[in-house]
């Protein structure tokens, strides 16, 4: 993995950065029905792209999951029911002048978690959800039905968007910023491809996964303790500096994760971004998705 350091202006760090497209007259939106997340070396490789710019693809966060996945964390198996369920959802919404949403030069694709649903999605059209956060919002062109948000590395004007994760009967919130948002249509319209690259925080992935990983494995060893989820949990229960009693309590601590070497090597950071002098440590992403189409909106209001 590359560690190249970049120079960024405050911008980055704001949710969503001010972008600006022509009129719009149509809006597709979409309800994603599967968030793939990779579970091989091979796949987060295939996820992975340029996100600094030293020419070389990188998705340490999605390696991580991979490594995990071996190790009996199967995270892509927690996320399917929460998405089918409806207790995990993720919306796209498209805006363009074209009818067809096939081309258009300067479209625009809006990004955000959606509010969980009272029952399961169909997933068949006609399924309705609203965004439960702000989305992050990009303007690219629709080429032939695809569309490719600016390169990260490269793009003046940065956006940051959340996703959902689930990690075992728990989820967390992944806040990524200078997000790229691509996907590409099927011939009924719906998303066939879809692919969210960008930055996580080496900090905030911290904070946020290992203490959600450690209220999964809790949950896991006390309600289903012979899974894989569960003994791959307890290899983990080996006490922490100062607190040796927490060792084989039958509990996992989050100072237990934060000690593990296992744990430092697949969190290691593999981008730095230097912010008014200060070097900041950040984790490349790579997951993949694909949607369904659920109304488009015309001027004129719904589409009969």
């Amino acid at each position: 993995m590359s560690r190249q350091a970049l120079c960024r202006s405050a911008s980055l760090l704001a949710a969503v950065a001010a972008t600006t497209a022509h009129a719009t007259n149509y809006m597709r939106n979409y309800l994603v029905d599967n968030v793939l997340l990779p579970t091989t070396s091979s796949e987060a490789n295939s996820y992975a792209i340029d996100v600094d710019g030293d020419g070389f693809p990188e998705n340490s966060f999605g390696q991580m999951l991979s490594a995990l996945y071996v190790a009996g964390f199967d995270l892509t198996g927690a996320m399917a029911p929460a998405v089918s369920s409806g207790s995990i959802v993720h919306l796209v919404h498209v805006q363009s002048t074209d009818a067809a949403f096939k081309n258009d030069p300067a479209a625009q694709a809006s990004w955000c978690i959606g509010v969980p649903t009272a029952t399961p999605p169909l997933f068949d059209g006609t399924d309705s959800a609203s965004c439960a956060d702000t989305s992050g919002t990009f303007v690219a062109a629709l080429s032939g039905g695809s569309f490719t948000s600016p390169a990260p590395a490269t793009n003046p004007n940065p956006v940051s968007l959340d996703i959902e994760v689930a990690v075992g009967a728990s989820s967390m919130t992944i806040y990524v910023e200078n997000a790229r948002l691509s996907f590409t249509t099927s011939a009924a319209g719906d998303i066939t491809f879809g692919q969210i690259n960008g930055l996580i925080s080496h900090e905030d992935l911290l904070n946020t996964f290992l203490p959600t990983l450690a209220m999964a494995c809790n949950d896991s060893i006390q309600n289903d303790p012979t899974s894989d989820f569960s003994d791959g949990c307890k290899g983990f229960d080996n006490g922490c500096s100062g607190s040796p009693t927490f060792a084989d309590d039958g509990m996992i601590e989050v100072c237990e994760l934060t000690e593990s070497s296992l744990m430092q090597a697949l969190l290691a950071p593999d981008v730095q971004v230097v912010d008014n002098g200060t070097t900041i440590d950040f984790n490349s992403m790579g997951i993949r998705f694909t949607a369904i189409a659920f109304d488009r909106v015309f001027a004129s209001g719904f589409e009969p």
